[in-house]
């Protein structure tokens, strides 16, 4: 029995049967569970995790469950479950991750300890056995994320699936989930909190994360909807991001890039895929950002600037030799502009 927790975990479960079980019980050996809140939505499954949960929760008092009869997005359980949190801190455990048996121990300590940091997150290792455990995956391949900044998480989410923050974001400073995402939403919480606040990486690895052999993973299913969420959230960021630019900062970030620009793009393509290959790691170490996203910050701020015929020169430059929705979209609108002002 615990008084007034220190963190609450937030479970959304649908359709989870078969993690449902390892997961509860991953939590429940959590070193400060006697100081845990673990919170399940269960979304309108169709399957039987609701036998599974109600078996605990005669014993373990610290489980709230909550079921709803339609399905809702993950970020809208999530909201759902952080409404009727009582944590000083809160985390989202997903039911096919699991964690080091401290894990939450030492998340909720950096916390404590470092006021000025509003989120924090770890490594974790990439398991690919349903209900692998932590200590039987310390072989596994590490996901080792780069330390946070603003301008990396405008390009892809780095901060993986196991972060802790502080329940005043929601409290406080009204920061929710936006419930219409379906699997980026979190990159987009994190967006939302660096604006304001500062996130930290602890160079420890502190769980697992479950990538199916058979990619059914949700962000995996439909990778042209997780593309098109992606793309909607940093595209709508990097223009605030650089509109808060002085002219001074816009002249030193163009400078920061010009050599990469020099570059021919299947050269730059090359030397980041050797370094991923020798940084043995998800996130390569000389070129962090992708050459899609490296134009894109350049042209966006260029628009800024007023220097439309530079925005269509890098356009059409990058153009020739790759792809880009958003590039395209740019240069297909500086060029009807031109059409119009011709006439």
């Amino acid at each position: 029995m615990i008084n007034k927790p220190l963190v609450s975990a937030i479970v959304s479960t649908y359709n989870s049967e078969k993690f449902m079980r390892g997961k509860i019980e991953d939590l429940l050996s959590q070193t400060i569970v006697n100081k845990l809140d673990i919170i399940i939505i269960n979304s309108g499954s169709k399957q039987n995790e609701d036998k599974i949960i109600t078996e605990y929760l005669s014993e373990y008092p610290n489980i709230k469950y909550v079921k709803t009869v339609e399905r809702e997005t993950i970020y809208e359980a999530w909201n759902r479950g952080i409404k009727i949190a009582q944590g000083e801190f809160i985390t989202n455990s997903n039911t096919d991750d699991r964690l080091r048996k401290d894990a939450y121990e030492i998340l909720s300590n950096y916390l404590l300890n470092n006021s000025s940091v509003a989120l924090v997150y770890g490594d974790q290792l990439i398991s690919s056995i349903e209900n692998q455990e932590y200590d039987e995956a310390v072989s596994n391949k590490v996901i080792r994320f780069p330390n946070y900044t603003h301008l990396k998480q405008l390009e892809r989410c780095i901060v993986g699936s196991q972060p802790m923050w502080r329940a005043s974001l929601h409290l406080a400073d009204d920061i929710w989930f936006n419930g219409k995402y379906e699997v980026s939403g979190d990159h987009e919480f994190e967006l939302r909190i660096s604006e304001k606040y500062e996130i930290h990486h602890l160079n420890k690895v502190l769980g697992t994360f479950y990538k199916s052999p058979s990619k059914s993973n949700k962000e995996y299913e439909n990778m042209e909807r997780t593309k098109k969420e992606i793309n909607e959230i940093t595209s709508n960021y990097l223009k605030k991001y650089v509109n808060n630019f002085s002219l001074e900062e816009l002249k030193l970030n163009q400078r920061n890039y010009k050599y990469q620009l020099m570059l021919p793009i299947l050269l730059y393509e090359f030397c980041k895929r050797c370094d991923k290959k020798l940084s043995r790691g998800i996130y390569p170490k000389l070129f962090f950002h992708s050459i899609e996203f490296i134009y894109y910050f350049n042209i966006e701020m260029l628009l800024r600037l007023g220097e439309f015929e530079k925005v269509s020169k890098l356009c059409r430059k990058y153009l020739r030799f790759k792809t880009s929705d958003r590039i395209q979209k740019i240069y297909n609108e500086i060029s009807a502009e031109d059409s119009s002002s011709e006439t």
